[in-house]
C-alpha cells in the first residue's frame, strides 16, 4: 500500500518530544550545514532525525549519480555501503514518485508492493519505508530514503520534521556540489602549474602523477580519513610546484651541483608553498609542499624539523618522492633498479624516513614497482 503525506497516521514515537530533542535536532541540522561530505551529512541527518521518527536505515540518491549510499544503523552507529549502478530513480521507482509529488511518500508494507526495490532491501529485511524528496528551488536533486524493519505507522508531526530535515539536506548537498565544483576547477589550474614545472624539467615527467598515487596507496594503508587524502593528493601533485621559480639551468643541470646551486634548489619548497598560501582549499597541503624534503634525524630543509615535528602527510610524500626520483633518470645519472633504491630506503630508516612509515611502505614496494610501470 502506498500512502502520502496524512495527517491520521499515527505517532511511532511512545514518548513526547522533549525540549532536549529539538536542540539536537537544531544542532545535528547545524551539522549538517556545515558539512562538505555526502558521508558524513547523511550520517548527520541520521542522527538529527532519531530522536523524532524511527531510523533503521537511510539511503541517499542524487539525480545523475549512479551510486546510491546506504547507512545501516547497527547498535547506534551507521554502517556506510555503496550501491552501485542504482536504479532507484527509475521512472517507475518510488523515488521517481515522491519526486513528482514533492512531498514525503509512506511505503507501509514493502512485501506487498507492486514497486521493485533494491536488493538489500530484502537482505536487511526492510518492511516500510519514507522516501523524501530533496529538492533545491524547482531543482530535483534526489531523494533520501528512510528505512524501517517493521511496517510502522509514521506520524504527520514526523513526517514534517522529516521534510523541514531533508531541505536542509538539499542544501547541503547542494553546498557541497558548488564546492566540489570549485575546487576541480582551481585544481585543474594548480595541475597545469604542475605541468608546467614538468615542461621546464622534461626529467620529471609524470613524477608528480606518480608520487600522488604512492602517496595515496600508503597513506590508506594507515586508514586516514577521505579528507586527509584530498589533501595529500593536492600536496604531492604540488609537491616540487615550487620549481617554477627556480632557473631551469640548475634543474637542468647534467652534473653535479654546486654548494651555490644547491642552496638555490632547497629553496623550492618554502617557495611553493608561496605560490599556493591564497589558495582557501589548498591551505591543508602547505605542510606537504613546505615539508616534503625535511628529514626525520632534523637535518632535512627548510626549517630542519624533525621526528613527529614534521606534518605525517609530508612524512609520507618524502619517502615515495625519493623512491620515484630514484626510480627515475635524472640529467644526472640513469635511473636506480628498484632493489637498490629499496636499499636506499632501508639505510634511511630513522636517518631520513619515519621508520613506521618507511617499513609500511617497504611492505607495499612490489605494488609500486607494478604501478611504476602503468602509463600516466
Amino acid at each position: 500500500m502506498l500512502l502520502t503525506e496524512q495527517p491520521e497516521l499515527e505517532q511511532t514515537l511512545s514518548a513526547e518530544h522533549t525540549p532536549a530533542d529539538v536542540a539536537d535536532l537544531l544542532s545535528n541540522t547545524k551539522n549538517i550545514l556545515e558539512s562538505l561530505d555526502i558521508s558524513a551529512t547523511l550520517e548527520q541527518l541520521g542522527h538529527a532525525l532519531t530522536s523524532f521518527v524511527r531510523v533503521d536505515a537511510l539511503s541517499l540518491k542524487l539525480n545523475g549519480i549512479t551510486e546510491e549510499l546506504l547507512m545501516v544503523r547497527q547498535n547506534g552507529c551507521f554502517k556506510h555501503e555503496t550501491i552501485f549502478g542504482s536504479k532507484i530513480m527509475s521512472p517507475v521507482s518510488f523515488g521517481r514518485v515522491a519526486l513528482e509529488a514533492g512531498t514525503p511518500t509512506l511505503i507501509d508494507d514493502i512485501p506487498t508492493s507492486t514497486f521493485t526495490f533494491p536488493a538489500y532491501v530484502s537482505r536487511e529485511g526492510f518492511k516500510s519505508l519514507v522516501a523524501v524528496p530533496l529538492r533545491s528551488g524547482k531543482r530535483e536533486m534526489g531523494i533520501v530514503t528512510i528505512y524501517l524493519r517493521e511496517a510502522a505507522p509514521v506520524s504527520a508531526e514526523a513526517l514534517a520534521i522529516v521534510s523541514i530535515v531533508a531541505s536542509v539536506t538539499a542544501a547541503a548537498v547542494e553546498h557541497s556540489q558548488l564546492v566540489r565544483r570549485m575546487e576541480t576547477n582551481y585544481f585543474s589550474t594548480v595541475e597545469a602549474l604542475a605541468a608546467a614545472i614538468e615542461a621546464k624539467d622534461p626529467y620529471t615527467r609524470g613524477h608528480s602523477k606518480r608520487v600522488t598515487q604512492f602517496a595515496i596507496v600508503l597513506a590508506e594503508r594507515f586508514g586516514v580519513s577521505d579528507t586527509e587524502l584530498r589533501t595529500l593528493q593536492y600536496g604531492a601533485t604540488l609537491h616540487d610546484i615550487g620549481k617554477i621559480g627556480i632557473d631551469e639551468k640548475i634543474l637542468n643541470k647534467p652534473g653535479k651541483l654546486t654548494p651555490e646551486e644547491f642552496e638555490v634548489i632547497k629553496h623550492h619548497p618554502v617557495i611553493g608553498e608561496r605560490i599556493i598560501e591564497r589558495v582557501d582549499f589548498l591551505q591543508g597541503a602547505r605542510p606537504v609542499v613546505r615539508s616534503h624534503h625535511e628529514r626525520f634525524d632534523g637535518t632535512g630543509y627548510p626549517d630542519g624539523l624533525r621526528d613527529e615535528e614534521i606534518p605525517f602527510l609530508a612524512r609520507v610524500c618524502c619517502v615515495v618522492d625519493f623512491y620515484d626520483a630514484l626510480t627515475s633518470d635524472r640529467p644526472y645519472r640513469s635511473a636506480f633498479s628498484v632493489d637498490t633504491t629499496i636499499q636506499h630506503i632501508k639505510e634511511g630508516i630513522g636517518s631520513m624516513f619515519d621508520p613506521v612509515i618507511a617499513k609500511e611502505f617497504l611492505e607495499m614496494s612490489p605494488v609500486l614497482s607494478a604501478m611504476s610501470q602503468m602509463p600516466v
